[in-house]
């Protein structure tokens, strides 16, 4: 099926999702000049966050009316526990690994999608969800190429568990239906649909942000910031902020 509606909903936010993409965390997690504090950090928030995913697909799956979209978040619930889960697992058994509070950005994005899994239908659900397991796979497959066997093994794992073909049929699948709900939304259900994926979108960025300029961010301050995140995306290239580690 045609990712016609996809396609609308990215065309919106494009500059964002390409600064997503060359995010200095990500740039430097390929290269293994990642400190591992900050990567360390970003397995904490994920924690955090993969939670409150959970839960909103478990709402999925309790508003879902048709049998294969309810299907279909089981399996969301089923592979996100069986394989980015155990993933952290793994990778938090790695020495120096430490467990950090939630930052402002993890409880914020939880929130929101929690919030909307509460208050609207599958289709807006599914809008809230797409930022983070499509640009995962665009994560995964922009950085494949640039991975070696001298990259720090858990760097390469992580990044090329999103770049494998069992995600990307995950990624496929749920493009397919958020398409199929999209098919029978109406134009107010659209209209704020741009809005739910831009607030997404937003938070994604943000959280890379945050881990890569872990401490600066991970403060009480942070929450004051403006959600428009034009202060913060100033910062992430001062050399002040670019600690190397790997």
């Amino acid at each position: 099926m045609e990712q016609k509606f996809f396609k609308e909903l990215y065309r919106g936010v494009r500059d964002r999702w390409e600064r997503i993409l060359e995010h200095p965390f990500l740039q430097e997690l390929a290269s293994s000049t990642l400190a591992r504090e900050k990567f360390f950090f970003y397995l904490s928030q994920d924690d955090y966050y993969l939670e409150d995913l959970l839960a909103a697909v478990g709402i999925l799956v309790a508003k879902a009316q048709e049998k294969a979209l309810r299907r279909f978040a089981v399996r969301l619930l089923s592979e996100t526990v069986q394989g980015e889960m155990a993933m952290h697992e793994m990778l938090e058994r790695e020495k120096g690994f430490s467990v950090y509070p939630p930052g402002q950005v993890a409880l914020r994005y939880g929130d929101f999608l929690l919030r909307t899994a509460y208050t609207f239908s599958p289709f807006e659900i599914l809008v809230s969800l797409a930022p983070c397991f499509v640009s995962y796979r665009d994560i995964g497959l922009y950085y494949k190429g640039r991975l070696s066997e001298r990259t720090f093994p858990p760097y390469r794992a992580f990044l090329e568990s999103y770049a494998g073909e069992a995600y990307g049929r995950l990624v496929a699948d749920f493009l397919f239906f958020l398409e199929e709900a999209a098919r029978s939304a109406t134009p107010w259900q659209k209209e704020l649909a741009h809005s739910i994926f831009e607030r997404a979108v937003m938070y994604e960025w943000h959280f890379w942000e945050e881990s890569y300029r872990f401490p600066l961010l991970a403060t009480p301050k942070h929450a004051e910031e403006d959600e428009s995140g034009k202060n913060s995306e100033k910062g992430s290239t001062h050399s002040s902020n670019q600690t190397h580690g790997g």
